[in-house]
């Protein structure tokens, strides 16, 4: 087991917690290496939300005591020792009996995290932009070891676009580091995997019946029709990066489905969320005029 303090909460500063590592360990399915994993303190006004953005991630303002504090870099556990990573709720539901796999390849994940993140990563330390960052590029391959049971499809998708959330505050906290340059990458990557799950959901290949939120962001959970939303949205933002026009008027068209969808899932327009509601709208709009201007 990997010694750490008995102290329970980690004092970042002089009267500023804003987080604390487990009392009980949390244990590798895959290696058996035991760790604490690190979580926010929320009370206190450690966390002011902000407003919502158009791809549904919350902006937090910064606080007078605590600074700028990150939610989304708490929400992946990592086995510092072998690397796998999941969300919190599923690390422990991986598939054991592909330990062995999962194992064989943790030389590369290590080298990976290492070439796209640096050398000085350490899980066992506390959480910051960096290594919040590289916690969500390894869940990316960690839900590989996962049943059809936590969905895992959409769970890559989720750490891809948070990624890519969390890449656009490394950019901005140290922007001659070129974080800015893998941003497209990933928000690609995961406009695939929305695509991916939403077809998922119509065969049932996967199972969505123990999800706890369809997110996108932590402190919100807009269901299916939040996901069929980011579909459409990132593939708006995906499109930007095609030069075949055919290709991307099909990807244009296939995300204006989407939109249509939401109106026709079965609950008339009252009954979703306000918010969502409006930026479907918008989102429509902006899609519809883009094709229009495709065709020309």
């Amino acid at each position: 087991m990997i010694d750490f303090p008995e102290d329970d909460v980690i004092v970042r500063g002089k009267n500023t917690k804003i987080s604390f590592f487990e009392k009980n360990p949390r244990k590798c399915p895959f290696c058996l290496t035991e760790f604490y994993h690190e979580s926010l303190l929320t009370g206190n006004s450690r966390i002011i939300a902000g407003p919502l953005r158009n791809d549904l991630r919350r902006i937090y303002e910064k606080s007078s005591k605590y600074g700028k504090v990150y939610p989304l870099i708490y929400v992946v556990t990592v086995c510092p020792k072998c690397l796998y990573a999941a969300f919190s709720e599923d690390f422990s539901l991986a598939d054991i009996s592909r330990a062995d796999h999962a194992l064989s390849e943790q030389y590369n994940r290590r080298k990976y995290v290492e070439d796209f993140f640096g050398t000085d990563i350490d899980f066992t330390k506390n959480r910051d932009l960096v290594s919040g960052a590289a916690s969500y590029f390894l869940a990316i391959s960690g839900y590989y070891w996962h049943t059809k049971d936590v969905f895992p499809t959409l769970k890559k998708a989720l750490s891809s676009l948070r990624l890519s959330w969390t890449l656009e505050d490394l950019a901005a906290e140290m922007p001659s580091e070129n974080y800015d340059r893998l941003i497209p990458f990933f928000q690609y990557k995961a406009s695939e995997l929305y695509t991916k799950s939403i077809d998922i959901m119509q065969t049932g290949e996967e199972l969505h019946d123990k999800l706890k939120s369809f997110g996108p962001d932590i402190d919100n959970n807009f269901g299916y029709e939040g996901m069929l939303y980011m579909g459409a949205c990132l593939a708006l933002s995906a499109s930007v990066f095609m030069p075949d026009k055919a290709v991307k008027l099909s990807v244009l068209e296939d995300a204006k489905t989407k939109i249509s969808r939401i109106f026709g899932s079965g609950k008339s327009s009252k009954a979703k969320p306000g918010p969502l509601l409006d930026k479907i709208r918008e989102l429509h709009v902006s899609i519809t005029d883009e094709v229009e201007t495709l065709k020309l």
